[in-house]
């Protein structure tokens, strides 16, 4: 594959819709109430795929969109340096993040379930050890610590993009996974979640543009099969996991813990476009309906979330647990609600990154 040439696609709003949807599914399965009406639609995060890998190939894609493709002249140094500082400031907000929820769960009385934290009450010095290490880094803002690190990353990946070298970051990603499922290091393994989409992303706007110039029949056999395959396995996923009890079903295939399996992967890339090209068609009905919300959320997913640990903090000191299908449903939305409306305070990106 040669070096993409120079055009322009305009702004692929499917993306940030898709990712606006990523980031309120992971704000109910994180909530963690269930029964509720969201559940069908999110798996409860124990479907084959979960929203946690489309928000890291995404951020990956536009990565390798972004800060590689349409940087590609500027020299390499300031990017790398952009990539690099902002993976430093997530390492600092996932510290801060994880110390607030531990010393929320530590210093409160939750009457609904908050994450487990695996040290004993008040051993403060064992908990900053382990996040500097980023040996521990809480479940709610798990996302930051990975996050960071393949920032850090990303500018080895996108000096072999500008050498036309794509072939090497996929092959480096896709043995450096088999490494981390040998050694159990999670973020090993999920760096192939992030740069193989970053590879997709450097080279989107040559991917775009040839199917944009080609017949409908074209993209109708392209993309119908994918979008079928995705509908279908979905459908499978879900009606395999969701008649059992919450957080009851053990995966065998599309493991995520401790090993993310290659099925997963593939699954992953899989779901992720048949769900990016159904979002495409559907742009107008999206706009419609829940572009006040998804838009939002899309746009400004970093800062959600961040910020959606308040909400559901809150929701488990006021809120005992319950079986009520109406109450839990009323508290998701609650929780997705108040989100989307913590990022419309003013000037709230100034405080927390976006």
């Amino acid at each position: 594959m040669s070096k993409p040439e120079t055009k322009k696609i305009g702004r692929l709003e499917a993306l940030d819709y898709l990712r606006g949807f990523f980031i309120l599914v992971i704000i109910v399965d994180h909530l963690w109430r269930w029964p509720n009406i969201f559940q069908a639609v999110s798996g409860r995060g124990e479907l084959w795929v979960s929203a946690a890998e489309g928000f890291v190939a995404i951020s990956g894609l536009l990565v390798g969109y972004v800060r590689g493709r349409k940087s590609d002249g500027k020299p390499l140094a300031p990017v790398a340096k952009k990539l690099i500082g902002r993976g430093i400031m997530l390492y600092v907000w996932m510290l801060i993040t994880t110390l607030a929820l531990v010393a929320a769960s530590w210093l409160l009385t939750f009457k609904g379930d908050m994450a487990y934290i695996p040290y004993q009450v008040g051993d403060w010095g064992t908990v900053i050890t382990s996040m500097l290490r980023m040996d521990y880094v809480h479940t709610l803002t798990h996302f930051l610590y990975l996050y960071a690190i393949f920032l850090v990353l990303s500018p080895l990946a996108i000096f072999a993009l500008r050498r036309g070298m794509w072939w090497l970051v996929g092959v480096a990603s896709l043995v450096t996974w088999g490494v981390g499922v040998h050694i159990q290091i999670e973020w090993i393994q999920w760096q192939i979640i992030f740069f193989i989409p970053a590879v997709i992303g450097y080279y989107l706007e040559n991917i775009v543009l040839f199917f944009r110039n080609t017949s409908s029949k074209v993209r109708l056999a392209v993309g119908g099969p994918i979008v079928a395959v995705t509908i279908a396995t979905i459908l499978a996923s879900a009606l395999t996991i969701l008649p059992n009890e919450p957080g009851m079903y053990v995966e065998q295939i599309f493991t995520k813990d401790p090993v993310v399996s290659l099925w997963r992967v593939i699954m992953s890339f899989i779901w992720i476009t048949g769900l990016y090209i159904l979002f495409s068609l559907a742009i107008p009905f999206l706009k419609k309906w829940f572009g006040w919300l998804l838009q939002t959320l899309g746009e400004r997913s970093l800062t959600a979330y961040i910020v959606h640990i308040i909400p559901l903090t809150i929701c488990q000191i006021l809120f005992a647990e319950t079986n009520n299908f109406f109450f839990n449903s009323l508290l998701a939305a609650g929780c997705v609600l108040a989100t989307w409306g913590i990022l419309k305070i003013p000037y709230i990106n100034k405080i927390i990154p976006r």
